[in-house]
């Protein structure tokens, strides 16, 4: 058998045809594993996030529009317009965790983020006597 000859299409030899360039496949392998090791290291080091959108009443009332939020472990934002005369905050406490975010005024928005483990946690606004009143909820992770 003579080194310089190909192989045919159906796995004879082809004397006419000499071996000239490597397979491609196994040069394509360990990139493509190497492509996917990169990929699954950043999905494991990638945490979900989650936006979550809320108002204070409109008319004044010291309450959000939702009492009760649920979200994944992970980054979380509360986002909160405030739409009320009154001057208004969100913030989220619980599990060690407590964040405020800016108290604005009619008009404004007010955001927190918190990186939350599974568990509950109060979502609150932070003006004097506003979560007494009731201007509170829970958050729900997991």
């Amino acid at each position: 058998m003579n080194l310089d000859q190909g192989i045919g299409r159906r796995g004879g030899f082809n004397r006419s045809k000499p071996i000239t360039e490597e397979p491609r496949m196994p040069r394509l392998l360990p990139v493509l594993a190497c492509s996917a090791l990169v990929l699954a290291a950043g999905a494991a080091l990638a945490s979900p996030s989650a936006v979550l959108r809320i108002s204070a009443d409109a008319k004044g009332a010291l309450r959000y529009d939702k009492t009760v939020l649920r979200a994944k472990p992970g980054s979380v934002t509360i986002v909160m317009k405030n739409p009320s005369l009154l001057p208004h905050n969100v913030a989220v406490r619980g599990n060690g965790v407590r964040k405020l975010g800016k108290v604005v005024l009619k008009g404004g928005t007010s955001t927190v983020t918190a990186t939350l483990k599974a568990g509950r946690y109060v979502f609150f606004c932070s003006v004097a006597g506003h979560e007494r009143a009731g201007m509170k909820g829970v958050l729900i992770v997991g």
